[in-house]
């Protein structure tokens, strides 16, 4: 409990008077103070004694600068980015480096304009450097992809071999030989087969009632030896038969037409014949021609050496 005045005026004339000393004065006289709890003193004047630190104080949030574009760009500086963009895009369009490098390439080209962005510059530039340097490297040491091997296929077939003593024609190319000249008459559907009893056997095609088609085959290989053609001298198109005819065995033959008109009919034509009979023959290689009018018919057949 702090004295009172009444006490300290005792004290002070104690004092005067002798009675006690200056040492007891001041003890009596000065002010109580809160007694420490023994062990904790030096607990205390060391916090007293130590001053606060920044660490020990607890921020009130994170932040983090914004990044600001550079001041100090010159044009050629920010145009020199740009001309190493475009070779970025072009050396992936070439194969050279894959997309995902030259994405990350301009990602940092780009980090370069802003302040504070060195360091992402610097790491970026070095990991982008070495995978780079990895990847070329590897370039020339690409294997070569594997050679497919095309499925198998069937190797096309041979042609028909000519048979000697034959037309050198059969039976499969008949109708696209017949058609190679334009015009009536054409094949437009398949021949019509007979068995026969001796070596060959034989087809007819009709045109209608005017004209027919005719051969003898070989049945074992298909090997014509034999044509007819016969067509009333009425139709215009029993006038292309020989041409037809020369198509068939002798393909671009100026020498069958000429033949034709030579030695069949006689430097004529076939008006000259109606209501006339006439018969010609006449060779062309080893192939035998024969010519018959008879009743405004015309009639060409063509032999093989076999055949005739």
């Amino acid at each position: 409990m702090r004295p009172t005045d009444a006490q300290f005026s005792i004290v002070d004339r104690l004092a005067s008077e002798g009675q006690i000393s200056d040492e007891e004065h001041d003890d009596l006289t000065r002010a109580p103070t809160t007694p420490k709890t023994p062990g904790f003193v030096e607990a205390d004047e060391a916090r007293a004694e130590t001053p606060p630190s920044e660490d020990n104080e607890r921020p009130e949030s994170l932040s983090f600068p914004r990044p600001t574009l550079r001041t100090d760009l010159s044009a050629n500086f920010v145009g020199g980015l740009g001309a190493l963009a475009i070779g970025l895009i072009v050396l992936s369009s070439l194969g050279i480096l894959s997309w995902l490098l030259t994405m990350a390439g301009i990602i940092l080209l780009a980090t370069t304009l802003f302040d504070g962005m060195r360091w992402v510059t610097t790491a970026g530039t070095a990991t982008l450097t070495i995978v780079a340097v990895i990847g070329l490297a590897g370039i020339g040491r690409t294997e070569p992809p594997p050679i497919q091997t095309p499925p198998a296929t069937l190797a096309p077939e041979d042609p028909d071999p000519v048979f000697p003593g034959s037309l050198g024609i059969h039976m499969d190319e008949v109708a696209e030989a017949w058609n190679t000249v334009n015009g009536q008459p054409t094949i437009t559907r398949g021949l019509t087969r007979y068995n026969e009893s001796g070596e060959y056997d034989t087809f007819i095609y009709r045109f209608g009632e005017w004209g027919r088609l005719a051969g003898a085959y070989d049945p074992g290989t298909d090997a014509i030896y034999a044509l007819l053609a016969a067509g009333w001298l009425s139709e215009d198109a029993t006038d292309q038969f020989y041409l037809r005819l020369c198509f068939m065995v002798a393909p671009y033959s100026q020498e069958c037409v000429d033949s034709y008109f030579e030695h069949g009919l006689g430097g004529g034509t076939l008006d000259d014949f109606l209501d006339e009979t006439y018969e010609a023959e006449w060779l062309l290689g080893d192939h035998t021609w024969r010519l018959e009018i008879d009743q405004n018919v015309l009639t060409i057949r063509v032999f093989g050496a076999d055949a005739a």
